[in-house]
């Protein structure tokens, strides 16, 4: 069995979680009065599970085709697709106002944060211990943040539901104006700062997949990162590495076998956890990336269903080194079900439009589409690719931005590189470049290229007739038709 019980019990608890969805803001406790509940840790779980289930529902979702991983892969350079409808849309940057597959994320992503808040002002009042209240109060406020991050960098900022009393009063008329960036930033940042240090340093088995201090120091930096906040970056990616507790491990596949999973692997910092024996808490990421023809013979010999439109374009395979360690997770060369050895580059099929993104090792239990693999959100190299790039745009090349870049690459068995060789500008491409290399079809390639000021033109040197105003997604019609003192994002207007 890949996973304890413990974890079969926080995935059950994710699919009976008791507060369910009702509209765009409001969620509701059920018929549990707010002044006595939680009482308990099994009602504090329950209801905290509630709010965890819109990570896997959204970010990943079953089949990926409206989920946070397509919206931040599928328009980058990173990813592309043989498949049409809402794939093309999200790859061709043909989304509208009234039509764009982004949109399901605004409202789960929403609502997930308005659960949160329901969530923190319960406990304000709960009887649980102190301890446990302050210790998830800062659980909920750091994966409020998340969600809050989640839809800045999609949207920009919004006026999310951080007042329990508009989240608690399903008849308010809630119509607020857009915050500042300024605004909406320093408040996720406050959430993690106050937050981070009440949480234990890293989830145990017991508690796999919710956020630790970790978790909320990793989003913190990543935020710093994106609003280019570089001493700030710099120094939380540090005080992440000097907790002792991350590492490298000695093969990159090793990182995604679905054998490591757990607190025991060192490179993983937070992840969605998935199980293949629940059909909700699964995902088909396999289903999408494997080949339809000629199909991969399985190396555990289970039969997977393939659809095999998602792909890694073959000019983005090529930015790797023949010798890069990488490499055997992205999938060229293999034995189809017929024993034949196949070169994927030469095959015809109207689906074979790049390599095999595999990244994951199969898992042993998958059923049919559905497979268990707990998807990786946040983990020690990206740390070290985000310090070194702070470290570069404070100082130019280091010695210590040098080694960090090759700590991934030694690892990778990738050429090292050498600090004579670079300008702030070249090694600055040079990071963005790798961070491709080492976390691709980990949704981050989107920021990344924004941050760089690179994707729109990425798009546009791929043949997409991609605009400026397209670094971010628009906001549903159906929102700004409830609230129309919110403005919709410059170039969706009409």
């Amino acid at each position: 069995m890949k996973k304890n019980i413990s974890i079969y019990s926080f995935i059950m608890l994710i699919c009976i979680g008791i507060m369910s969805c009702t509209d765009l803001m409001h969620e509701e406790f059920g018929k549990i009065p707010s002044d006595t509940f939680p009482s308990s840790s099994k009602d504090l779980d329950a209801a905290a599970i509630g709010v965890y289930s819109s990570l896997g529902n959204s970010f990943i979702a079953q089949s990926l085709d409206y989920s946070g991983l397509t919206a931040n892969e599928l328009c980058t350079d990173e990813m592309n697709t043989a498949w049409g409808g809402t794939w093309q849309i999200f790859n061709r940057f043909a989304w509208t106002a009234n039509s764009s597959p982004a949109s399901s994320l605004y409202s789960t992503y929403m609502k997930a944060i308005t659960k949160a808040t329901r969530l923190i002002d319960a406990l304000q009042n709960s009887s649980v211990s102190a301890e446990k209240k302050m210790a998830s109060i800062a659980e909920m406020r750091v994966l409020r943040a998340f969600y809050a991050n989640a839809l800045y960098s999609l949207y920009g900022p919004l006026p999310i539901v951080t007042d329990p009393k508009v989240a608690n009063d399903v008849y308010t008329a809630y119509k607020p104006v857009r915050p500042t960036k300024e605004d909406y930033v320093n408040f996720m940042i406050n959430e993690l700062k106050e937050s981070y240090s009440l949480l234990p340093n890293k989830s145990s088995s017991e508690n796999w997949g919710r956020v630790d201090k970790g978790t909320a120091l990793t989003l913190l930096m990543k935020i710093y990162l994106d609003s280019k906040m570089w001493n700030e970056a710099n120094t939380t990616a540090g005080d992440i590495i000097n907790m002792g507790i991350y590492g490298l491990l000695p093969s990159y596949a090793d990182v995604f076998n679905i054998a490591n999973e757990g607190p025991g692997n060192k490179e993983v910092i937070f992840v969605i956890p998935r199980i293949t024996s629940n059909a909700s808490s699964s995902w088909s990421y396999f289903a999408c990336v494997l080949p339809s023809k000629p199909q991969m013979k399985s190396k555990t010999g289970v039969i997977m269903t393939v659809w095999g439109g998602l792909k890694m374009p073959w000019e983005y395979y090529d930015k790797y080194e023949t010798q890069d360690q990488r490499l055997n997770t992205i999938i060229r060369y293999y034995v189809d079900v017929n024993g034949n050895q196949v070169d994927f580059r030469t095959v015809t099929d109207s689906k074979a439009v790049g390599a095999i993104p595999m990244k994951y090792s199969e898992d042993p239990q998958h059923l049919a589409a559905a497979q268990g693999n707990d998807f990786v959100v946040f983990r020690y190299a990206d740390v070290l690719l985000s310090k070194a790039e702070a470290l570069n745009q404070l100082n130019g090349p280091t010695a210590e931005s040098i080694e960090l870049i090759n700590q991934i690459r030694r690892r990778a068995k990738a050429t090292e590189i050498k600090l004579a060789d670079f300008t702030k500008q070249s090694l600055d491409d040079f990071i963005l470049d790798e961070r491709g290399r080492e976390l691709y079809n980990e949704a981050h390639r989107r920021n990344d290229l924004i941050r760089h000021g690179k994707f729109i033109q990425s798009a546009v040197n791929r043949g997409v007739n991609a605009q400026p105003y397209q670094v971010l997604y628009p906001i549903p019609q159906s929102a700004i038709s409830e609230n129309p003192n919110l403005k919709q994002n410059p170039g969706y207007e009409n």
